[in-house]
């Protein structure tokens, strides 16, 4: 996956490591230096953190991440306390957060704003940081410098929550049922006062749909349903929010375009930067609207008031899985892990704020990848379909009819096992056939490869829309 901060990108490739680039002032890069990175450079992986990382997340001068043994590391902007280390104190390099902070339970999920950190754990949600509107949700405006739990009875005693969102000046958070909670800056509850504890937002608001997943920029606020609906609410002044209605502000949840307004392509996933909104839908095509400054991938910098499809050429008409918006610029995933990024940028000579991750130059306006030795020809994201030659591979080795030939069986997430035949536990193959899987229906072995994917361990790969931002849309949950 891939993270986009006020001026710089963070990424998880496939093997768990993480790497940045972009302004670097305040430690946001985990480099151990206060310089500004042109181009991406590894962070760190297994080796420091314990475990691969999972997921990470990317604020306005601060980032944190999670690993797959449930581990929230750190670093960056300490100022207000947003690393939740108890001080005020920058972090130069990723620094892990003790677990009996979270009851002895593993952390889910994290997200940072401007300014202040939501952390999903197994028993509840937890913020640090700037307390200003009462975004941390603890019934006042005080600055925590330590993580500290949201009261269960702020979500009504019954709601497990499952996503939350940190934006700009307020936070978001997805129950289980589908409910949604906001608090802070005012805008999505009404013109009328900040709230300082979680409001849930009344539940015809989204037709009566379930949410599954929320995103929040600087003063707006973006929600997929279950049916693939888009809703949003906040400010509208570059157009952020989709909707009909320049400069204006939208106080209720209003649904973005009609049932044909992305091609007729269910939502799947959406990303706010701090103006600008991104849209992925279904079919692995990617919409945006907002501010302009290059940020829309676009090749202009004309703002957008409704959502505009991004041409898929930029992408080597691959599927995008996911998307991430900073301050001024993009980033998208595509399925078979490409990253790509965009912004206005500035000349060669100036340093390189927006973090585009290019050798040398600076301004995209549309999409453009990021050359993939400059990763060391790894592939963005934790959630991948195998290749198909390598998933046919895996498939004979741990699908009976199809690998009864087969000794053993590797599976993606790097474990192995005796395959069942040699356990004695399956039928040994028929040796007059040349290949088991050729008297298959090919519709049967077309769906066993499509099943064969790598996914991230843990339980952060249980919650639908944290899978979703991870950019998991595009394949179902293989049970591992």
């Amino acid at each position: 996956m891939a993270a986009c901060g006020s001026d710089f990108t963070v990424v998880v490739t496939e093997p768990g490591d993480v790497w940045s680039w972009g302004e670097g002032g305040a430690g946001q890069l985990g480099l151990n230096t206060l310089e500004d990175q042109l181009l991406p450079k590894r962070v760190a992986g297994h080796e420091v953190f314990g475990a691969r990382m999972v997921m990470v997340s990317a604020g306005d001068e601060h980032s944190a991440g999670v690993t797959a043994d449930g581990t929230l590391l750190t670093w960056g902007r300490g100022s207000d306390g947003q690393l939740g280390h108890g001080d005020r104190e920058d972090r130069l390099m990723p620094e892990g957060i003790s677990r009996e902070l979270f009851g002895g339970q593993p952390v889910l999920m994290v997200s940072c704003g401007l300014g202040h950190t939501m952390v999903l754990a197994v028993g509840g949600l937890w913020t640090c940081g700037k307390g200003q509107f009462g975004k941390l949700g603890h019934g006042d405006e005080i600055d925590k410098m330590v993580l500290t739990q949201v009261a269960a009875e702020r979500f009504e005693g019954s709601a497990q929550i499952v996503m939350v969102a940190a934006g700009g000046m307020h936070s978001v958070a997805v129950g289980s049922e589908g409910g949604v909670w906001t608090w802070g800056f005012g805008l999505g509850l009404g013109l009328g006062p900040d709230r300082h504890v979680p409001t849930l937002l009344p539940g015809e608001a989204f037709a009566g749909c379930k949410v599954v997943m929320v995103a929040a920029g600087g003063f707006h606020t973006v929600v997929v349903t279950i049916k693939g609906v888009l809703w949003a609410w906040g400010c509208n002044h570059k157009g952020q929010l989709g909707i009909a209605g320049p400069e204006t502000c939208q106080i209720e949840p209003a649904r973005v375009g009609a049932e044909d307004m992305f091609g007729g392509s269910p939502v799947h996933m959406v990303a706010c930067g701090f103006k600008h909104t991104l849209i992925v839908t279904k079919e692995g095509a990617l919409w945006t609207c907002g501010e302009g400054n290059g940020a829309l991938g676009l090749n202009d910098i004309n703002n957008e008031w409704l959502p505009t499809r991004v041409e898929v050429q930029h992408f080597g008409d691959a599927k995008i899985v996911s998307a991430a918006g900073g301050n001024c610029h993009s980033a998208a995933v595509t399925e078979h892990g490409g990253l790509y990024t965009w912004d206005l940028g500035q000349d060669a000579a100036a340093a390189p704020s927006a973090g585009l991750g290019h050798d040398g130059m600076h301004t995209k306006l549309v999409p453009t990848r990021v050359a993939p030795h400059l990763l060391q020809g790894m592939r963005v994201g934790r959630c991948h379909r195998l290749p198909p030659l390598h998933a046919l591979a895996f498939a004979m080795g741990t699908h009976v009819r199809l690998g009864s030939a087969a000794p053993t069986a590797v599976f993606a997430r790097g474990s192995s096992r005796r395959s069942r035949r040699l356990e004695g536990k399956a039928p040994a193959a028929d040796t007059s056939l040349d290949c088991a899987y050729a008297t298959l229906p090919r519709e049967l072995v077309q769906r066993v490869v499509e099943a064969c994917a790598s996914w991230p361990e843990g339980q952060t790969g249980e919650l639908e829309g944290v899978v979703r931002l991870l950019g998991g849309l595009m394949m179902d949950k293989v049970s591992q």
